[in-house]
C-alpha cells in the first residue's frame, strides 16, 4: 500500500474516527466542514487519491458512499506529532496536528497517544534531548513525579509534575530552568494533557 501524505493521513483518521462513532460514514460534505474545504472537489481529490491507494472504496451516487474495506478499518495508525493548541479545540483536532510518526499507536499499549517534539534543553537530566519525540498518554490526572505534557495558555510544555497542598508545582530537568507554580485563581490557564510513555529519537 502507498504511502499517504499528511492531509491524506489527516482524512483518513477522520472517515475512521467518524465511522467508529457514528456507525457509517460521513457525507462530503461533512468531510468538507470538518476540514474547512471550500470546494467539494477538494474532497473529492483527497477520497479519490484514498482510493487509488487502497485506503477506502467509494460507491458514486451514494450520500455515504465511502466504504473501509475491514482490512483497514483499524490500519496502522500513525501517532500525531501536536504543536500549539488553540483554547477549548481538542488535542487531536486538524489544526494543532503538525505531522505523523510512522509508529503503530498499539506499540504503546493504547490508542490514545499523540507526541510532541521536545524543543530546547529543559529535559536532559531526564535523557530527553532537543529534537526528540516524546509520547504522551492521554489523560487529564497524574501521579508526583510524572513526566507530564501541559498545556499553559496555547503552548505544550513538559515537565516533572507534582501537586501540593495549594498548587502544582511543574519541574525542568535541567537546574538553569526555575519550576512553574500555579495556584487556585492564577490567570495562565492550565491543563494536563496526558503522560509520557515513550520516547523517540530520530537519527
Amino acid at each position: 500500500m502507498e504511502n499517504l501524505s499528511h492531509k491524506q493521513a489527516q482524512v483518513l483518521t477522520f472517515l475512521i474516527d467518524f465511522n467508529a462513532e457514528h456507525g457509517f460514514p460521513p457525507t462530503i460534505r461533512e468531510l468538507c466542514d470538518h476540514f474547512g474545504f471550500k470546494s467539494l472537489s477538494t474532497a473529492h481529490f483527497h477520497l479519490r487519491s484514498l482510493e487509488t491507494k487502497g485506503y477506502i472504496q467509494i460507491h458514486p451516487g451514494k450520500g455515504r458512499g465511502i466504504t473501509l474495506p475491514e482490512a483497514r478499518r483499524l490500519p496502522e495508525r500513525k501517532i500525531p506529532v501536536v504543536g500549539r493548541i488553540a483554547a477549548g479545540s481538542p488535542i487531536l483536532a486538524v489544526e494543532n496536528i503538525e505531522d505523523f510518526l510512522g509508529i503503530d499507536k498499539d506499540f504503546f499499549g493504547t490508542e490514545k497517544t499523540f507526541a510532541v517534539q521536545v524543543k530546547g534543553d529543559s529535559m536532559v537530566d531526564a535523557h530527553i534531548q532537543d529534537g526528540d519525540y516524546v509520547i504522551i498518554k492521554m489523560q487529564d490526572q497524574a501521579e508526583n513525579g510524572d513526566i507530564v505534557a501541559a498545556l499553559i495558555d496555547d503552548e505544550v510544555t513538559l515537565k516533572y509534575f507534582y501537586r501540593l497542598k495549594h498548587l502544582i508545582r511543574l519541574e525542568s530537568a535541567n537546574p538553569k530552568y526555575p519550576p512553574l507554580i500555579f495556584k487556585k485563581g492564577d490567570t495562565h490557564s492550565f491543563r494536563i494533557l496526558g503522560v509520557m510513555v515513550g520516547l523517540v529519537r530520530r537519527k
